[in-house]
């Protein structure tokens, strides 16, 4: 009998079950996959990410694999670019982007560090229940022998194709169909040195360093266009490429050291995360398009919440029940904002005019650029930033300083109002 069994052992379930192991649980961690091994990923890790690897006592690990330190951001859309640091998280001020072949195997040691029992390689083929609650999992080895194990508690920490979760069918409190579809690839001896994402209409281009001298280099298209794109994907993404000549020419200085690697599935969802006796943490329960890039981040927050609210409920300290609707409250005030900008982000349309002249106008306001890049890392909140009296503020600084473009439409504030989810 364990503690908790965690059904996942990436970015999510590995450091659930170190966590509540360093707090002395008995804990089972079970993936399907061997590692180290790699998954479909930007790999970036924004403040929060590495004030968490911090705390867990492995950030030195992963900087020590030779991810490259990443201290800044640009952000571009159209013909409007900005450079800027996000604001610090917990005294953070930087990022790193491991390649998740390499990050996922220091989050899997550290759990079985902390005492955590590995099983990998290990199809869960049922998720046992006792009426409505689930007791339990039944799987199987690679050699075929078959496992039963219970627990008070499974942790579905098993990604977008969840097994808890389609065990369970949550309700799906947000969601929206698949809009993108995204290819990327690796470049080595670029010179890009910091986290680019830029934008026109239905096309886009995200560029990450990370491990060996390497660029993660993602192009995100509509997702109904992704046919079209694997009919000739070199051909397409060289096109995408080109439609962005300086950075196209900058990764151009390098060579392609990797296949191509693409996806569609990049439904979006905010699912009721847990029942009796079964939670979900990671994109289990939350899953944002890859535009985001903040997948990893989240849910490295979302585990340290869970692990507080587990350690309630299997000490006795509060009803489990109890513990665990405190988590979900946190996820949905956490991220509820976040999850509904990214919807909208990832039709992959352009600003409002509007809305670009306030962004582009940050370029006289240093303070106010370097929040904005916070909303890149899903914790400067938007409906703050595009305030009506911070677009005011911004303006009239670009304005005294005489940089201020003319639009001729309405305020940003009121764009925003179109531009936003649901309208």
């Amino acid at each position: 009998m364990y503690d908790a069994i965690v059904v996942g052992a990436r970015c999510a379930g590995s450091p659930t079950a170190m966590l509540l192991a360093r707090r002395g649980y008995r804990v089972l961690l079970v993936d399907k996959a061997t590692f180290p091994s790699d998954a479909i990923s930007t790999h970036y890790l924004h403040y929060p990410a590495i004030a968490r690897l911090d705390r867990w006592n492995l950030l030195d690990r992963v900087l020590k694999t030779g991810a490259p330190v990443i201290d800044r951001i640009t952000w571009g859309m159209g013909d409007v670019y900005l450079t800027g640091t996000a604001p610090e998280w917990d005294g953070k001020r930087f990022a790193v982007a491991p390649r998740r072949k390499v990050l996922d195997k220091i989050l899997l040691d550290a759990a079985v560090e902390a005492g955590a029992e590995l099983h990998e390689g290990f199809t869960v083929e049922e998720i046992l229940r006792d009426g409505d609650r689930a007791v339990g999992i039944r799987g199987r080895e690679r050699d075929g022998t078959e496992v039963v194990a219970h627990a008070p508690i499974v942790v579905g920490a098993d990604g977008i194709h969840s097994l808890v979760a389609s065990t369970f069918e949550p309700a799906e409190q947000s969601g929206t169909p698949p809009l993108t579809a995204v290819w990327y690839t690796y470049w080595q001896g670029t010179d890009v040195d910091h986290l680019i994402f830029t934008r026109l209409d239905g096309r886009e281009l995200f560029l990450v360093p990370t491990n060996d001298d390497c660029v993660n280099v993602m192009v995100g298209w509509r997702h109904h266009e992704f046919h079209e794109f694997r009919k000739d994907i070199p051909g397409n993404y060289h096109a995408t490429l080109d439609l962005f000549p300086e950075l196209a020419a900058r990764v151009r200085r390098g060579r392609q050291v990797e296949p191509f690697y693409g996806t569609k599935q990049t439904r979006q969802w905010m699912r009721h995360p847990y029942g009796p006796g079964w939670v979900l943490v990671g994109d289990a329960g939350y899953h944002k398009d890859p535009i985001a890039g903040i997948g990893i981040s989240d849910a490295f927050r979302q585990v340290e919440v869970l692990v507080d609210a587990l350690d309630d409920g299997l000490s006795g300290r509060r009803d489990m029940a109890e513990a665990l609707a405190g988590y979900h409250a946190w996820r949905d005030g956490s991220f509820s904002e976040v999850f509904q900008y990214y919807h909208r982000a990832a039709t992959l349309d352009m600003l409002p005019p509007e809305m670009l002249q306030v962004i582009d106008s940050l370029r006289y306001d240093e303070t106010e650029r370097d929040r904005f890049m916070g909303i890149v890392g899903g914790y400067t909140p938007f409906k703050e930033f595009f305030s009506p009296e911070n677009c005011q503020r911004i303006l009239a600084r670009a304005a005294e300083a005489g940089g201020l473009r003319e639009t001729g439409g309405r305020t940003a504030d009121s764009a925003w109002g179109d531009w936003s989810p649901g309208r």
